[in-house]
């Protein structure tokens, strides 16, 4: 593994190349290609226009509210090496309680965001396989962005101002330019994204949020 810092220009954010091997990450595509997804039409979130699959906690985009989290059990066991990963090299404070599995087929991107700050901890990491792609990180009050490359087989962790003042995207693009002068062509492209839920009793105390 080989680590990139942008603390220089994003305090909190780094990208750490060959997170995992080219075998797991077969692997792991092979793996969630024969689950079931949810969107694009089918239930939970059917609205998605996206396949997605969730692990640990079920959110709601559509109605973005506490009430409709539902516990789903552990992490599945295809992700306990990354987890084991992770918490080896104190990438989160407490081990990852959601996960989230997204297709990015060519030509489908993310609109800029924030994770939920009122529901999720204060690391958030997404692994990317299969294809690589940029993310775009754009300072919420002042406008300074970057575009950070993500390879696959990479991890983006987001923690400090990456987590909180930032929001990140990705756009819809074919051929994909980071601000270091890469430029990568797209393709499908699968995220794991590990969060730390707050628990439940914090939550309420902290009312309703966005993702």
């Amino acid at each position: 593994m080989h680590t990139v810092s942008y603390e220089d220009q994003i305090q909190g954010l780094c990208v750490i190349e060959d997170f995992c091997t080219p075998q797991e990450e077969e692997h792991l595509v092979s793996t969630v290609d024969k689950l079931d997804w949810t969107g694009l039409g089918v239930g939970p979130n059917p609205e998605m226009k996206r396949r997605t699959q969730q692990y640990g906690h079920l959110f709601s985009y559509r109605y973005r509210h506490v009430k409709v989290m539902q516990e789903l059990g552990p992490l599945p066991d295809f992700a306990t090496p990354l987890v084991a990963r992770i918490m080896e090299h104190n990438l989160m404070p407490n081990q990852p309680n959601h996960l989230l599995v997204n297709e990015y087929n060519l030509g489908q991107g993310i609109m800029p965001h924030t994770d939920a700050p009122k529901l999720f901890g204060p690391a958030i990491l997404s692994l990317s396989l299969a294809s690589p792609c940029t993310m775009k990180f754009t300072h919420a009050e002042n406008g300074h962005e970057i575009d950070v490359l993500l390879p696959r087989r990479s991890m983006v962790v987001m923690t400090s101002d990456a987590r909180y003042q930032y929001k990140h995207s990705i756009s819809k693009d074919h051929t994909d330019t980071a601000s270091s002068g890469v430029t990568v062509e797209r393709g499908k492209r699968i995220s794991f994204t590990f969060r730390g839920l707050h628990c439940i009793r914090e939550i309420e105390k902290r009312g309703n949020s966005e993702l």
